[in-house]
């Protein structure tokens, strides 16, 4: 298959060898997902006779790059010695129509696995120790940095053998810088693409707003939640004709949908959201005091912080139940699909907002009224920006981070 889920005899195909000049030959075993950014594979390396991940893109006609990013940010995170639960990349090459990196093989992904239990909901012990393992790898990367923005329970996952009690953190194909070289915030672009998985966006990526550190968290509280209660209210609306009405549904969670939103939920879940809500742009998350409000539920539930996790028992079964579940939320071009079958209210909102029309080729997916402006104080009203290899829409005829200078070695 291609990147864009084309067959594609020239991109790699299982039974078939990749030769690395300095790390030998790997055979392609088994296909593990097609996107329609990137394909991955389960190869051998054949001289240690040791299994890995190979993700590939084509060198030309993506929809987005994402590789680059992929290897940018494991090589920092493997130079940190706080990277615990981040794959490890092994390394990185090119054809001469195809790149590829090769890392660390790791097990299902949360996502998976949480829909193969019983009740579509890991039970309190694994939902609130698993919350703080995938905090921990948040602030990681963002002290690294790095925003993700798209977090959610696929791209999570755990570890194999021993590491079975590790979850880590995976691609990073909509990565975004949100610092310079010199360790400086970057402001906020006056617009900016709607990015993540629709369901478990923050309010300022529906609103085309920049994202901070915040947004991330923003995410994985929704997926937190999800984890624990098993769904999200708006959980069945279609990302494709209804993605105002989430928007909707995620403000109306702060106000007289909040008992619903964390049914389920341990009672401390309800504290995550306003701290995470008053956090400011350009402010630095206090991860601490989110981590100490889970360390009050691990206290009052009783719950053992060495306790195996859901997939470890030998009742469930889960990790092979996993294996038979599809994908929920593959990230697709939501705003193309969305140009196809323009409605009138986007019509009039292109007219509304010239400068960023809403056929702009945004990055969400389809997984899993009109709009009030994001909460006072979440941006600063900005109107300058250097733009210096930041990602830009294409309605400014800029660029986008994987093909920034900054990413130019690989």
């Amino acid at each position: 298959m291609g990147s864009n889920r084309q067959p594609d005899p020239l991109m790699p195909q299982v039974g078939g060898t990749i030769t690395h000049p300095e790390h030998g030959q790997f055979k392609i075993l088994k296909s593990l997902a097609s996107g329609p950014f990137s394909d991955v594979f389960k190869v051998l390396h054949v001289q240690k006779n040791e299994r890995y991940a190979m993700k590939c893109e084509r060198e030309e006609g993506n929809i987005r790059p994402v590789l680059k990013l992929d290897v940018y940010v494991l090589t920092q995170m493997g130079k940190n010695s706080h990277g615990i639960g981040f794959p490890k990349l092994i390394c990185a090459g090119r054809t001469g129509y195809y790149k590829y990196a090769i890392m660390q093989l790791v097990g299902a992904d949360l996502g998976r696995l949480r829909r193969a239990m019983p009740d579509k909901r890991f039970t309190e012990t694994t939902s609130v120790l698993v919350a703080l393992q995938t905090l921990n790898r948040i602030e990681t990367l963002h002290d690294l940095g790095w925003l993700c923005r798209d977090i959610k329970s696929p791209n999570f996952a755990i570890g194999r053998g021993n590491e079975a009690g590790t979850v880590f953190m995976l691609d990073f194909g909509f990565a975004r810088r949100y610092k310079d070289n010199s360790g400086n915030l970057l402001p906020p672009r006056n617009a900016a693409a709607l990015l993540g998985t629709i369901h478990y966006a923050p309010l300022a990526s529906h609103y085309n707003q920049e994202q901070c550190r915040k947004d991330d968290l923003e995410s994985w509280l929704y997926m937190v939640i999800e984890m624990a209660a098993g769904s999200l209210p708006w959980a069945n609306m279609d990302a494709l004709k209804q993605h105002k009405m989430i928007a909707e549904a995620k403000k109306f969670a702060r106000t007289a949908g909040r008992a619903q939103l964390f049914d389920g939920c341990p009672k401390e879940y309800d504290e995550l959201m306003d701290v995470i809500d008053n956090i400011g742009f350009y402010e630095r998350p206090n991860y601490h005091k989110l981590a100490s409000i889970l360390e009050a539920a691990i206290e009052r539930l009783k719950i053992d912080r060495y306790a195996q996790l859901d997939w470890q028992l030998p009742g469930y079964d889960l990790i092979k139940r996993a294996d038979h579940i599809g994908d929920l939320g593959e990230s697709n071009l939501l705003s193309m699909r969305l140009k196809e079958a323009k409605s009138e209210e986007n019509i009039h909102a292109e007219k509304e907002n010239n400068n960023f029309p809403l056929d702009e080729p945004n990055l969400i997916s389809c997984s899993s009224p009109e709009m009030e402006p994001v909460p006072a104080g979440h941006l600063p009203n900005y109107e300058g920006g250097d733009g210096k290899g930041e990602e830009r829409t294409q309605s400014n005829n800029s660029f986008n981070d994987a093909q920034s200078p900054r990413y130019h070695n690989y």
